[in-house]
């Protein structure tokens, strides 16, 4: 009479091969949050970045370099804004660097008309 089951080779291969499985399936879930948080430290940079550009074209821009620091969705941002002229008369370019812990996560750039005087 035959005996009905697995032997204990086989078993121990299936408990291998699922276990090899699950790190796998666990590793991409972790990438995936890692991932998903670097992407909304990245829009809220990037919205940092349009409100200094805003700002900018509300107010005249000064040549030179203004830095601070602005706090969205509850983290803490440091934005760096570079006022350049450029070869052509009457037009200035700006460009936004938003960092956090010292990486680097935007960088923008716009061009804005100088008033007429």
């Amino acid at each position: 009479m035959k005996d009905a089951g697995f032997t204990l080779v086989e078993v121990m291969a299936a408990l291998l091969i699922f276990s090899l499985a699950i790190v796998g399936l666990s590793r991409a879930g972790t990438q995936s949050v890692a991932h998903t948080q670097r992407l909304t430290d990245k829009t809220y940079a990037s919205v940092v970045a349009d409100n200094q550009l805003i700002r900018a074209r509300m107010l005249r821009p000064q040549i030179g370099t203004k830095s601070g620091e602005e706090t969205a969705g509850g983290q803490a941002y440091i934005w760096r804004v570079e006022t350049r002229e450029t070869p052509q008369d009457g037009l200035l370019e700006l460009q936004v660097s938003v960092s956090q812990d010292d990486d680097m996560l935007i960088t923008r750039r716009a061009w804005l008309a100088e008033p007429q005087q």
